[in-house]
């Protein structure tokens, strides 16, 4: 009596429930009993595809075995389970050819390959399933382009500040959205905002406390500004924005700026200054290093300037503190008002990035070439970044500066500030830049010079 092996694949799965392949194996069961075989094993790739070549671990080990002469016999529901891309065919008829496989299949019959016959039709077969999947991947592509032109949501798992129809805002959630935005623009960083939310029991859209990657992906995905991404291009969505798109593209900038980026020093400690003051000499910015035993502010790029770290921050400090003692401390407070500055600079930007959406599709209709392509987005790029910072909503100097400013005792209530709020409060109040200083022993304030912003 021969012994054969099952194999048995699906291509999608998501949840992982093996439902279809368990119908494939047992409609092989039942021709092997028909042909009066035993199954000796099966080998399983379920939620895998063959037609996007993935390794399939079952099958790589089902080619192993029979390779080494312990599969003479295999089942299969059709010849596209085992393959799907003619060099994967090829693979397998020589493995066959030179073991003497015998195959057999629930719905195209016997496979005999150690005919040109039977090679022939196995071929043809792989053919038409590669035929079929590429044509299936054509519909999907022309369904998923039909549905981003429309704005309207292609499916997948709830999105964070969402319902299940992903068309409808979930207050709670978007309240949580446009507060993390508003920290994220005053200056503060992820890590603390994240801390906070899971001290506070505010889950993700999976129930999970909040990680790093997940949560600074979903604060920049596009469709909480109403726009549909798809290919790259960004597509007025059908849905409501949870927050401005202006305010989308400013929190983009902030989090995508390398500068931005703060490492703690020694202990953990989170450093005032660091990449907030910048050397006057180069432009870099300062970060706190240890030589012969001292730390100190020092030139990222060249070490054009050094200040010792605890004298600098007790002068910033100084400074801050007696800014927001000042009588007029609480006009510190009040927004901006820019006369619809902002306003003019996001249409504007909006008209250089549909120019560089026309210059994209002047390539891909073979308009213009990919040397003049890039030669435009090199030119626009520039001005679309200095556009959107124009753009960009002002911070919320209320909520960074109002505890301070209204308490009764300024230097108390900064020294209960946390560090990454007193980071917060420098960057919205100043420039840093220092200067070379005079040499000699003593610290010098002499060549920091303070840039108070508007």
């Amino acid at each position: 009596m021969i012994s054969a092996a099952i194999y048995v694949r699906i291509s999608s799965d998501p949840r992982g429930e093996g439902l279809g392949v368990a119908r494939q194996e047992a409609d092989c069961r039942a021709l092997a009993a028909r042909l009066g075989w035993t199954v000796g094993g099966v080998y399983a790739d379920n939620d895998i595809s063959a037609y996007r070549g993935k390794v399939r671990p079952a099958y790589e080990r089902l080619l192993a075995d029979i390779g080494a002469g312990r599969v003479r016999a295999l089942l299969a529901w059709h010849t596209d389970r085992l393959h799907r891309s003619p060099r994967e065919l090829e693979r397998f008829v020589d493995l066959a050819e030179r073991t003497g496989l015998q195959v057999q299949t629930v719905q195209a019959g016997k496979l005999d390959l150690a005919t040109a016959s039977g090679r022939m039709v196995a071929r043809m077969l792989g053919a038409a399933a590669r035929y079929e999947s590429e044509h299936k991947a054509d519909r999907i592509r022309s369904k998923l382009a039909e549905v981003a032109s429309a704005g309207r949501p292609h499916g997948g798992h709830r999105p964070y500040g969402w319902e299940p129809n992903r068309m409808t805002i979930r207050e709670d959630e978007a309240a949580v959205i446009r507060e993390a935005c508003g920290r994220v623009l005053n200056g503060e960083p992820i890590r603390a905002i994240i801390r906070d939310l899971n001290g506070r029991e505010v889950r993700s859209a999976t129930g999970l406390a909040w990680t790093h990657p997940t949560f600074r992906k979903m604060l920049m995905h596009g469709r909480h500004a109403g726009l549909r991404e798809h290919n790259g291009r960004e597509i007025p969505a059908a849905w409501p924005a949870i927050v401005p798109v202006e305010t989308l593209r400013a929190v983009r900038r902030v989090l995508d700026d390398p500068g931005r980026v703060t490492t703690p020093g020694r202990g953990g400690r989170l450093h005032l200054l660091s990449g907030i003051a910048v050397c006057a000499v180069c432009g870099a910015s300062l970060r706190v290093n240890q030589s012969k035993g001292m730390e100190a502010y020092r030139c990222k790029a060249s070490g054009c300037v050094s200040r010792r770290r605890d004298r600098m921050e007790e002068f910033i400090t100084d400074v801050v503190i007696a800014r927001l003692s000042r009588s007029d401390a609480a006009d510190l407070l009040a927004p901006e008002d820019d006369g619809g500055a902002r306003a003019q600079a996001a249409a504007d930007a909006e008209r250089v990035r549909q120019r560089m959406d026309e210059a994209a599709d002047s390539f891909a209709a073979g308009a213009i070439t990919g040397r003049q392509l890039e030669t435009i987005t090199a030119r626009l790029r520039p001005q679309l970044a200095a556009l959107e910072e124009a753009a960009a909503p002002p911070p919320d100097r209320a909520s960074v500066l109002g505890d301070v400013v209204g308490s009764g005792d300024v230097a108390a209530a900064w020294a209960a500030l946390t560090p990454d709020v007193r980071r917060m409060v420098v960057r919205l109040l100043m420039e840093i830049r220092v200067h070379r200083g005079r040499r000699g022993p003593g610290f010098k304030s002499e060549g920091i010079e303070v840039v108070w912003r508007r």
